[in-house]
């Protein structure tokens, strides 16, 4: 009951919050500039309390980066695009994409995913310059560092997700140069067939996760997705194993189920029903 009463008491309170940030602004320009640096103080306030120190009580991390995003979603560039601000902003998600939960780093993923997609790209842009980088180092270490439960294979398909909107928000010239990024980190997923037998319930499924994602991003970006492939030819060959024994796994499956039961039509039918 306690969690439940915080959630509620939290979602009001962001509620609360982005009425306040989204109030039109038709007063004078003297009253303009005081709420201006009323709602930058703010979200100055958030930033340094969400700093975390040994002084202060364990903070809920989600809960803070969720009132940040709330600020760079509903407020105006004169407010969120002060330096400062967005300095702090970002620094939090960094630290966020460093946590140790991987919660947290689920959560982070997936709040970043609204503002990379956000229509002001002026608001987007920083973001995407200061963390992108980060995000793609994190999700090329899973293949040496691959998940030991549900909740750290949720964190690595919601970074996938946001690199597969990066690709996706790129322009055309840049699509080969976004998927040499995206391509060979999927691919260092995938298990080779002596690895997969004996590998995790939670392995697999991120080999699978990666090889479904690779069937489907090729079809999108046909000429980008081949350049890429031709230009690794021992990435090319790893894919194809992979759909291969997927192939031949799915074969194995199908014989070993047992033919569709073939209901006979008796020869003399009774006569149930006499009206």
């Amino acid at each position: 009951m306690v969690i439940g009463r915080v959630t509620m008491f939290f979602s009001a309170a962001l509620q609360g919050l982005k009425n306040i940030v989204t109030l039109p602004m038709t007063m004078n320009e003297n009253i303009h500039k005081q709420w201006t640096n009323l709602i930058r103080s703010t979200l100055a306030s958030i930033l340094e309390y969400s700093q975390p120190e040994a002084s202060k009580p364990t903070l809920d991390e989600v809960s803070m980066l969720t009132a940040i995003t709330l600020f760079l979603w509903s407020a105006s560039t004169e407010i969120i695009g002060v330096q400062a601000l967005q300095n702090g902003c970002i620094n939090r998600f960094k630290t966020a994409l460093n946590s140790s939960d991987p919660w947290v780093q689920a959560k982070c993923y997936h709040l970043l995913l609204s503002i990379f997609q956000h229509t002001n790209r002026a608001l987007s842009t920083p973001y995407i310059h200061s963390l992108a980088p980060i995000m793609i180092e994190k999700l090329k270490g899973v293949e040496k560092n691959r998940p030991n439960n549900k909740t750290e294979l949720l964190a690595i398909q919601e970074g996938i997700k946001v690199l597969e909107t990066l690709v996706a928000l790129g322009e055309e010239q840049n699509r080969v140069q976004l998927l040499a990024l995206l391509v060979p980190t999927l691919i260092s997923y995938l298990l080779n067939e002596n690895a997969f037998s004996s590998a995790s319930l939670v392995s697999k499924e991120l080999h699978e996760f990666a090889l479904q994602d690779l069937t489907r991003i090729g079809p999108l970006y046909p000429l980008a997705f081949k350049t890429v492939m031709g230009a690794a030819p021992e990435l090319k060959a790893r894919l194809e194993t992979a759909v291969r024994a997927s192939q031949a796994s799915k074969a194995k499956a199908a014989a070993r189920q047992p033919p569709p039961t073939v209901h006979s039509t008796p020869t003399i039918k009774l006569k149930t029903s006499f009206f």
